[in-house]
């Protein structure tokens, strides 16, 4: 019976978060349009940051409780769900991504640098507060460099009825929206807290396997939106800001929480996986600027992949 409501309190904080990760979307993505904010940029750095609450929540909440490596595992995890998991799924659904005129080769590849950063630093089985700093740097190096490059962009016209509706109210909506993400996060740090200790494994790992996909509600959101409306532009940019900023909620969470200790070994399945699908990404897109329905099925590969190791360490653990 105590499993079952704690199964129930992690469906119901994974749908609050669905929910209001819509509320929140739409409220920025017309504030964005108000204030004339190109497709790619504003989702980079709006709906990159917005999409991240859960994350952000996750890594506070685990900081509180002291268990930092439950955000490490999710950090790393929500990456790969989102490079290697929902990008794939929106090619395959859509039928093909196209980013012509939307981010440079050489954008991409400092971008995919910057997301494989947390993992790398993982390998030793520890992180450390210079490592934390190093990851900081990073982003906020790249991230300044995309800004002052930045591809040209389409811009959406705000319609008469977005012009009607006041400022203030989709202010208030992304606000309304942000406290309830936080909220529902910090259930999902507990409840993934707890399964991990009834199983006896590593709660770095819960965060790999669960957490990624529970605070990653909102790109999948965004996903199914994007390919109603056509707007990849606006799906990519937001996929690669929300998997960079875990780089930068990972060295803030490395600098505040000191020395983490990890088992190490997950981490070297999972980099490697990371490492090879980001390799052929960047291949796909540089080649031809759009990601086809053919290649999201190969890239899917290496989420599956990812999927069958870490349940693999799960069961390792559990019989441990």
């Amino acid at each position: 019976m105590e499993a079952f409501v704690h199964l129930v309190m992690f469906l119901c904080s994974a749908a609050i978060i669905w929910f209001f990760a819509g509320v929140l979307i739409d409220a920025v993505s017309r504030l964005a349009t108000r204030f004339k904010l190109t497709g790619f940029i504003m989702a980079f750095f709006v709906l990159g940051f917005l999409t991240s609450i859960g994350e952000i929540s996750v890594a506070i909440n685990s900081t509180i409780a002291g268990v930092p490596d439950v955000s490490i595992g999710n950090l790393i995890g929500a990456s790969f769900v989102i490079t290697l998991l929902i990008v794939p799924l929106l090619a395959i659904a859509g039928g093909t991504v196209s980013l012509r005129g939307t981010v440079s080769p050489r954008a991409l590849l400092m971008l995919l640098a910057v997301i494989l950063v947390p993992v790398l630093v993982t390998l030793d089985g520890n992180v450390t507060q210079s490592e934390g700093l190093l990851a900081l740097l990073v982003y906020g190096t790249v991230a300044f460099a995309l800004y002052h490059t930045r591809a040209p962009g389409t811009f959406t016209v705000e319609t008469k009825e977005d012009r009607a509706e006041p400022t203030h109210r989709y202010v208030l909506r992304v606000g309304v929206a942000a406290i309830a993400i936080f909220i529902a996060a910090h259930f999902l740090v507990e409840e993934a807290v707890f399964v991990a200790t009834s199983l006896s494994v590593p709660a770095s790992l819960v965060g790999l396997l669960m957490l990624s996909i529970g605070t990653n509600l909102p790109e999948l959101v965004i996903a199914l939106r994007s390919v109603l409306r056509s707007r990849a532009d606006i799906a990519f940019g937001d996929y690669l800001g929300s998997a960079a900023m875990n780089t930068l909620i990972f060295g803030g969470l490395a600098v505040a929480s000191g020395t983490v200790m990890l088992e190490p070994s997950q981490f070297i399945e999972t980099g490697i996986l990371m490492a090879v699908g980001f390799v052929l990404l960047f291949i796909f897109l540089r080649t031809s600027c759009q990601l086809s329905r053919w290649e999201g099925v190969v890239l899917l590969v290496f989420y599956i992949l990812f999927l069958l190791v870490q349940t693999g360490n799960l069961i390792r653990f559990a019989v441990d």
